[in-house]
């Protein structure tokens, strides 16, 4: 009841005075928790008590975002008339009032975008310690991306704001379409351009279809200077089901699907042979988010490496023909150590170690976190246990995706305001990111249902300003004001590419020693399993084995395009059992892959 939520607003508002700091040792997911409850809290005790003062305990070194969720309906059932007879009037038969009209609210004019500069191509990534690097010059590569996933919907009714919907000239995109197709040429043609304005030089993809050809795609976003993060997984068909533990979601057989290991597989190299071939492909994500929709997919991580392996192997087989794009894996920022280590570790040998490790970020809610003395400090931030959890970390990590959008950035239609994105300048400051991070990817470009986006796709409000083409909104114009003003530091460029022992240390000195990541004991893995509730025995020890039937067709053969010598020797750094594997095949004649035996080798990368 109303009374009972004002009695609980009443004895928990206090705790909201307090700073937020140790509650941002929780990490996102509890602060954003928190965040709104106190927001509902305030909304409410305001709406129920207007005559009193709430404001009257100690004052917080940080005071909470001044934007307010609305306050709490009434919901209580209406209190029973009393009984006045037969000839009483039916005040309940009375006419409802029809609901208000809404207008759409005018979009502010926009100046036109100065039109995008082609640079002519990019240069091959490569990863050289906990960064990355300009295979041909070099230099120290940052990457500032924006993820791009629309689905070309229009304003819908659940939606916060003044807006009506516009009718959009393209079709809607069912959830695991890909967006880059020919057919949507017009949509994805005037979003690179407006990411390439903005100073970014990454987007982010998550649907592909591997039996369509990118070549017109990822060649206009290469003349922009675009580098594509690229998943090897899908939502259809080609997918690791985060339901099943380890090693049912590699080798389960499904009803009218067929064999799971067998089709990811299949799927995820048929998109490394096409775009490994794209000097601008930065990664592919090898999985994304498995604890996220279904909480068995802790039990499910075995089969997130078995596929990291088999794809390095593939990659191993054909590296004269195939460059080595390196393989991320994207989490939720749970703050979970235990994941990081054993994705990252090597478990048989580095085949199943994924090449860098990439958090979705959405802790950042405040434009400052202040100390005790009113000043803007990092250590006050969410990002300061990022900080101490990496610094250490001897692979590249980036913000697969960031940018809060609760509190102060909230916004609605037509989305005035919003975000400022004040987080951007720690990632490239000494003593904060500086020295941790290698990229960040702002969610997402267009307004989907989530309410993130920087900008309109054409025909998503009925306003003029949108209704033929793309909106920019203020957001998109806060962060590429940030993107502008940030670059990272040149003190470690000079990268020796075809070395095998060059790291950045070398170009210059680094504030923090890295060390590789160990894999977790059975102990730590069974209280994670604890922890989490997973009914599941620990299974993390062991790898599901290599599916079979992955090798036919268009896979039977490797890649046909060239390799430098430099990216081959480069690839040739890693402790690839597939390398002495091919070697010996080579030479044999009925071209056995030989056993999975480990290298001796130390790695020097």
């Amino acid at each position: 009841s109303l009374d009972t939520r004002g009695i609980c607003a009443t004895q928990l508002r206090p705790l909201c005075r307090y700073p937020f700091a140790p509650i941002m040792e929780m990490r996102s997911l509890m602060s954003i928790v928190l965040l709104a409850l106190c927001q509902l809290l305030d909304a409410e005790l305001h709406t129920r008590y207007p005559d009193r003062t709430w404001n009257a305990s100690p004052q917080p070194e940080r005071q909470l975002s001044a934007a307010r969720l609305p306050p709490l309906k009434d919901v209580r059932a209406p209190e029973a008339p009393e009984d006045e007879g037969p000839d009483a009037e039916d005040e309940s038969a009375a006419v409802p009032k029809p609901p208000p009209v809404v207008v759409q609210a005018p979009l502010p004019a926009r100046d036109a975008l100065p039109k995008a500069e082609h640079v002519g191509g990019t240069n091959p990534i490569v990863i050289k310690g906990n960064f990355l690097y300009d295979s041909v010059t070099g230099k120290r590569f940052f990457s500032k991306g924006v993820a791009y996933n629309p689905r070309n919907i229009k304003f819908e009714t659940h939606m916060k704001g003044s807006c009506t919907p516009g009718e959009p000239k393209l079709r809607q995109l069912d959830y695991a379409e890909d967006p880059t197709q020919a057919s949507m040429k017009p949509l994805w043609m005037e979003a690179l351009y407006s990411i390439a304005n903005m100073g970014a030089n990454t987007i982010r993809l998550y649907n592909i279809d591997p039996n369509i050809s990118h070549t017109n795609f990822m060649a206009e976003a290469a003349k922009l200077g675009l580098y594509v993060v690229v998943p090897l997984t899908r939502h259809d068909w080609g997918y690791l089901p985060a339901g099943m533990p380890s090693p049912s979601c590699y080798t389960a057989d499904v009803e009218g699907y067929g064999n799971v290991g067998t089709n990811v597989l299949t799927s995820a190299k048929l998109i490394v042979k096409e775009f490994s071939k794209y000097d601008n492909t930065l990664m592919f994500t090898v999985a994304n988010e498995m604890t996220v929709a279904d909480s068995k997919g802790w039990a499910a991580f075995p089969c997130v490496k078995a596929l990291t392996r088999d794809i390095h192997r593939y990659q191993a087989d054909c590296r004269r023909s195939m460059r080595r794009v390196p393989l991320l894996y994207t989490a939720a920022d749970t703050g979970s150590s235990t994941v990081v280590e054993y994705l990252t570790c090597e478990l048989e040998n580095e085949d199943d170690a994924v090449d860098a490790y990439g958090l979705n970020v959405y802790s950042y809610c405040d434009e400052q976190y202040l100390d005790s003395k009113g000043k803007d400090n990092f250590r006050y931030s969410p990002y300061w246990t990022i900080h101490k959890q990496f610094k250490h970390f001897s692979k590249p990590i980036i913000f697969s995706e960031f940018g809060c959008n609760l509190g102060t950035f909230m916004t609605s239609c037509p989305f005035v305001g919003g975000r400022t994105w004040p987080d951007v300048k720690t990632f490239f400051k000494d003593h904060q990111l500086g020295e941790i991070l290698s990229g960040a990817i702002a969610f997402e470009f267009s307004m989907e249902s989530n309410e993130y986006g920087l900008a309109l796709t054409p025909g998503f409000t009925s306003d003029a300003a949108n209704k033929d083409s793309t909106y920019l909104l203020d957001s998109y114009f806060a962060l590429k004001k940030q993107f502008e003003a940030h670059n990272v530091s040149e003190r470690w460029d000079g990268a020796e590419i075809a070395s095998c022992s060059w790291l950045p240390s070398k170009a210059h000195k680094m504030s923090y020693k890295h060390r590789p990541s160990k894999c977790p004991s059975s102990k730590e893995v069974k209280q994670m399993f604890k922890e989490k509730g997973i009914k599941t025995k620990p299974n993390w020890a062991k790898l599901p084995p290599t599916p079979s039937g992955t090798s036919w067709g268009e896979l039977a053969s490797c890649a046909e395009y060239e390799v430098s010598a430099e990216l081959v020797d480069e690839a040739s750094c890693h402790k690839n059992t597939s390398i002495s594997r091919i070697s010996s095949s080579n030479s044999s004649s009925n071209g056995s892959n030989g056993s999975n035996s480990n290298s001796s080798s130390s790695s020097s990368s």
